[in-house]
């Protein structure tokens, strides 16, 4: 979470994108993980787990530690709320790096008439 507020939350503003996260913790709790970052984004807090069991994000281990827990999820959603992209994992392995997000929202902003230079989208853009 450090590495998005260092590397990507000075860029967001400028480019009309946003960050929420929604944690399972206690809202005390989730404010002061906030603050000790110094995160600008918002921080949401699903402590009787609504969200996570209505997207069905729970997942459990077996044997002597057989808990349910959330499975940590990150949803690229554009601006008419689809879904662009899906990360999700609890190792480092399956979230996505500030600039695998920078080049999702760089996908996403990119057929904007204002995106690029002359009115037009960029030849790379999506159709």
């Amino acid at each position: 979470m450090a590495n998005y507020v260092e590397h990507l939350q000075p860029e967001l503003s400028v480019n009309y994108c946003h960050v929420v996260v929604v944690s399972c913790d206690l809202p005390e709790v989730a404010g002061d993980f906030r603050a000790r970052l110094g995160a600008t984004f918002p921080f949401l807090c699903d402590t009787d787990l609504k969200v996570v069991n209505q997207l069905d994000m729970l997942g459990g281990s077996r044997g002597l530690y057989n808990v349910s827990r959330a499975v940590p999820y990150t949803f690229v959603i554009d601006g008419d709320r689809t879904i662009h992209k899906i990360y999700n994992g609890y190792w480092y392995v399956g979230r996505p790096t500030a600039e695998e997000l920078r080049m999702d929202f760089r996908e996403l902003m990119s057929p904007r008439k204002n995106w690029w230079r002359g009115g037009e989208p960029p030849p790379y853009a999506r159709d």
